[in-house]
């Protein structure tokens, strides 16, 4: 009897992915639990499992087709075995936890690679099995791909246009993700960014003092968490920044919890983690948390759930040394803050030049939703309480 496997829905969000491997092949006879093929979403790399046993009568796509959820990836000959509840209906846990109620999904990491580097190694028949990888948890990265390469003899496949030599990169995982995103925020958000500085010279004398007590606890203090606790006042102060457009309804929808946003640069493209109820935690639980997610969103084992639900959403392109931008805002919300490169700067201080630490800020909001003069008012709130470290609190909430 023939039997289909479609495509499961691995936990919201999860749309669809891109076929990476198969690990079998039409006519092969396969075992219930037996390994399919690898599928890379914008979340994780997932290896799907046969929920049959017996003879692959068809693959329905080749690697590098984008499948939907709900497309049919494999028909079986299952003989007179009796179908099983199907895997697409099976509770399927996060796309990073363990999925041991769906027989018919795991999570698998044989090779850490993005979909990028796994075709260049496709086009040049290189085992990746047999690379060592150099990058963030051991993950491979082209220049490994072009080591291995040279040393087997093997070269990278190009090509060339009126002018040279190119190279394509599928557009594909996280990236593909990303772009999506950005192209539907810029044609529906109305965009305007300000900018201010911070003086900061207060609050680095107060994390230098705090550094040594939070490392005893073992927790690596960054200027981070003091500015999402600088946040959470200004959010109180001006609601609309903590909402989002419900342009169907036409409505404002406020937002009355405070889930902050963090984008981080990992090798696949830029991902947005979320801390949850910013508001109740205090410093030292802000950076234990920011830290351990910022991990596992690198190395890509981060749960779909800490991916969800932010209301405002901060970016720190200063850790590659800019200093002013006009970051997107993170659709469906409504403001972005970005922070720029800290640097000591020549200030006027009562009349005297002085020395100070200053921290740009900019801050890009939807026009639908706010004013400018609420936006300045906005950011003052912020300024405010990172010049002054006294109204953070350290350990308190």
């Amino acid at each position: 009897m023939l039997r289909e496997f479609k495509f499961p829905d691995v936990g919201e969000g999860i749309a669809e992915g891109e076929i990476v491997r198969w690990l079998v092949k039409e006519g092969d006879s396969v075992k219930e639990d037996q390994d399919l093929v690898e599928v890379e979403t914008d979340k994780a790399l997932l290896t799907l499992n046969s929920p049959y046993t017996g003879k692959v009568t068809k693959l329905h796509g080749k690697e590098g087709d984008i499948i939907k959820v709900g497309n049919v990836l494999t028909t079986f000959d299952a003989g007179d075995e009796e179908p099983p509840v199907e895997a697409e209906k099976r509770d399927a846990g996060t796309v990073v936890g363990s999925l041991s109620d769906n027989p018919a999904v795991e999570i698998a990491h044989p090779v850490q690679a993005t979909p990028a580097v796994r075709l260049l190694a496709k086009q040049i028949r290189l085992d990746l099995a047999t690379v060592k990888g150099t990058g963030p948890g051991g993950r491979i990265t082209k220049e490994d791909v072009d080591r291995a390469a040279m040393q087997t003899g093997q070269q990278t496949h190009v090509e060339a246009d009126a002018h040279g030599l190119i190279e394509k990169i599928p557009l594909r995982g996280i990236r593909r993700t990303v772009a999506k995103r950005m192209a539907e925020a810029s044609k529906r958000v109305a965009e305007v960014t300000i900018w201010e500085d911070a003086d900061i010279t207060e609050l680095e004398r107060v994390r230098a003092r705090e550094r040594r007590v939070a490392e005893e606890k073992g927790v690596r203090l960054t200027y981070l968490p003091f500015i999402i606790k600088a946040v959470i006042p200004a959010l109180n102060a001006h609601p609309y920044f903590n909402a989002s457009l419900d342009e169907g309804a036409e409505a404002i929808v406020l937002k009355k919890y405070f889930n902050i946003g963090i984008a981080v640069d990992t090798p696949d493209g830029l991902i947005v983690f979320v801390i949850k109820d910013a508001d109740k935690k205090n410093i030292l639980d802000l950076a234990k948390e920011t830290a351990a997610l910022a991990d596992k969103a690198r190395l890509r084992k981060i749960d779909l759930h800490e991916l969800k639900g932010s209301t405002f959403t901060i970016t720190n392109y200063g850790v590659v040394g800019a200093s002013y931008g006009t970051p997107i805002i993170n659709y469906p919300e409504v403001a972005i803050l970005g922070l720029g490169k800290i640097e000591d700067r020549p200030v006027v201080r009562n009349g005297e030049i002085a020395i100070r630490k200053m921290m740009p800020l900019s801050l890009a909001f939807d026009h639908r939703v706010i004013d400018g003069v609420e936006a300045g008012r906005f950011l003052g709130v912020v300024i405010q309480h990172l010049e002054d470290p006294n109204l953070i609190p350290i350990e308190g909430k």
